[in-house]
């Protein structure tokens, strides 16, 4: 059984390496894409304002007696914010899609121009990680 686990375990992070998710629209630009995120993430942040919760969490010695204790803080709406965010990009057409990273092989020596609009998701399209964490898409159909 704990065999199983750690091996369902790297099949899991195996995935999370090869593709990501995001909000996406046929047919719009990066601009139009940050800008509706933008706007989503504000409307949300004023309809579902922070609730900080701070929980006092008693530590138990082995007989059972409270000898301390530890506070946990967090934002009780964080989930309902998240929520509000993708229901505002929904509205504007947006929908959470998949996208897989370009394989370093399909990639290696060639180069290759950022896409300006999101296009239709085919096989040919992928992402590229960039420095400081960002991402491309490129249409592996289209080398410079």
């Amino acid at each position: 059984m704990r065999h199983g686990m750690i091996a369902g375990l790297a099949v899991f992070a195996l995935v999370g390496c090869t593709e990501y998710s995001q909000m996406y629209k046929v047919g719009a630009s990066t601009t139009q894409t940050n800008v509706d995120q933008a706007q989503c993430n504000t409307f949300a942040a004023q309809t579902v304002p922070p609730m900080i919760i701070n929980d006092w969490i008693p530590i138990f010695d082995s007989r059972g007696r409270v000898v301390g204790h530890r506070v946990e803080t967090y934002d009780a709406n964080e989930g309902r914010r998240y929520s509000a965010v993708n229901s505002c990009m929904t509205e504007r057409g947006y929908q959470r899609t998949t996208i897989p990273y370009c394989k370093p092989e399909d990639i290696k020596g060639k180069s290759f121009a950022p896409l300006s609009n999101s296009p239709a998701i085919t096989p040919s399209i992928c992402a590229v990680k960039q420095d400081g964490g960002g991402k491309i898409l490129v249409d592996l159909t289209k080398p410079l």
